[in-house]
């Protein structure tokens, strides 16, 4: 299991990477405007989750030597791990043009080959676990090590690549740390999987082939739409979208909010990335204990609200004067609490929706006939890209909105704008938590709906294959 779950921690360094730092370095390092880097994010995640569907089909009804899904995953290590790297080193002495088609390129390439690793790695799941509560581990432990990536590298950045130095290029605004960060990050990724792809190999005579047959694309376009028009489906899209649209604010404001609200520098930013290695280990072991208790859509709701109070009310306290000066020890302490916190409800928020939507994988079986493990993840993944993009555009237009200037170092951003951009954060959070939880009221799949899931697929002789339980390393 933990071979097969490694391979996501290039997912997690790409996303912990991409949120953490291309904002910050394409704007205040490289001097491009805030919101056409911003966009340039959003309409790439848009683009890039049209993709997911179509891999995800594709991985669905491949037939190879090597089954459905690892012609796709071995494809992708090389050319994945060769455009992250590219895209923290681009040409030096570009105009502004060069470097937003540098982006553009080479940020579209990673998420290319990300899809071509993420959506048949992650349909492997439901087809080498079926119980409730299993698969809840088995996606934990893949979010673990997803979060792990994202904890490991960015500690090695900051404490690394970006540290401290005498002069005022150095730290969070080193270019030749930004690049020599990116060529690691992608010899890690493609080497990570490659292992976890080879891990499952032997695994490939006992997975499911589809049924030999040919169908017309419009036939394939039929069955798509089937497998997809649910309630349960659209619900917890709904549900996950929002969410999504939530952690793409976070994402982009996340490292303003650290280095000119609360004033951090890279040390007390790698104490913040420690406490989510923490957060991950707390997830690993919370996780599967309250889905098991409460499920997976009730737990969803309780960690929504949780997620809430735990990233406002620093923002809050600090916006009414309540808390003490920055660079006190107490406000480090504060923030590495939330920072540890919101790690941990947020990797069991993404435990929660991916268990929910590989339980439709049964249900959706039931209805078409077809196991489409791959479509439902990739069309999932498909709207949940396109409104984090959306959340990473609002929050670069917020900050031309609050008057944020390109290349300020911390104490140089006017107090109303940073004043501004706090309440901007606490009302737009609350909204889309609020949208979310309503949306997931309606999910109607628990443990028992699951369980009569199996029990249907057992009686008509197409129940997953019990050669199939479990995974081995």
């Amino acid at each position: 299991m933990s071979f097969y779950a490694l391979g996501s921690m290039s997912n997690g360094i790409k996303n912990r990477s991409l949120s953490a730092f291309l904002l910050l370095f394409y704007n205040q390092v490289l001097g491009l405007p805030a919101p056409l880097v911003g966009a340039i994010i959003m309409v790439l995640l848009a683009i890039d989750g049209l993709l997911d569907p179509i891999v995800g089909v594709a991985s669905d009804n491949a037939r190879t030597c090597l089954g459905r899904r690892h012609p796709f995953m071995y494809a992708s290590a090389i050319p994945y791990g060769v455009c992250f790297a590219l895209i923290w080193n681009p040409p030096r002495d570009a105009a502004p043009a060069v470097l937003a088609v540098w982006l553009i390129l080479t940020l579209f390439g990673t998420r290319v080959f990300d899809t071509f690793f993420e959506v048949p790695s992650s349909a492997l799941g439901p087809e080498l676990v079926e119980d409730y509560d299993r698969r809840t581990t088995l996606i934990t432990v893949r979010y673990f090590f997803t979060f792990l990536g994202g904890v490991i590298l960015t500690f090695i950045a900051y404490r690394v690549f970006l540290r401290d130095g005498p002069a005022a290029s150095d730290g969070l605004f080193s270019r030749a740390g930004y690049g020599h960060y990116g060529l690691l990050a992608g010899l890690v990724i493609a080497t990570v999987i490659l292992v976890a792809t080879r891990s499952t190999h032997h695994r490939i005579p006992w997975l499911r082939d589809p049924p030999p047959r040919t169908a017309s694309p419009l036939q394939l376009f039929r069955e798509t739409l089937s497998t997809l028009a649910t309630r349960s489906f659209w619900v917890v899209t709904a549900s996950g979208t929002f969410a999504a649209t939530a952690g793409g604010v976070l994402a982009g404001l996340s490292t303003y909010f650290h280095v000119y609200f609360w004033e951090l520098g890279p040390k007390q930013l790698s104490y913040l990335v420690t406490a989510g290695f923490a957060a991950s280990l707390g997830a690993l072991v919370v996780a599967p204990a309250l889905f098991s208790r409460v499920g997976k859509r009730n737990g969803a709701i309780i960690l929504f609200i949780a997620a809430f109070a735990v990233d406002a009310v620093p923002v809050a306290l600090r916006l009414l004067d309540l808390l003490p000066e920055n660079g006190s020890a107490p406000i480090l302490w504060i923030l590495i609490g939330e920072a540890l916190l919101s790690g941990a409800i947020g990797l069991m928020l993404n435990i929660a929706f991916s268990s929910m939507v590989a339980d439709l994988t049964e249900d959706a079986e039931i209805r078409t006939g077809l196991r489409s493990e791959g479509l439902l993840i990739s069309a999932d993944n498909f709207l949940k890209k396109a409104t984090s993009g959306l959340g990473v555009f609002i929050s670069s237009v917020v900050l031309t909105l609050v008057g944020f200037p390109e290349k300020a170092r911390p104490g140089q951003v006017p107090e109303a704008a940073l004043r501004e951009l706090g309440q901007f954060f606490i009302v737009a959070l609350g909204a889309i938590y609020l949208v979310a939880i309503l949306c997931l009221l309606a999910f109607p799949i628990d443990r028992n709906a699951h369980q009569r899931n199996l029990e249907t697929l057992k009686r008509s002789g197409t129940d997953p294959r019990d050669s199939a339980e479990g995974v081995s390393t």
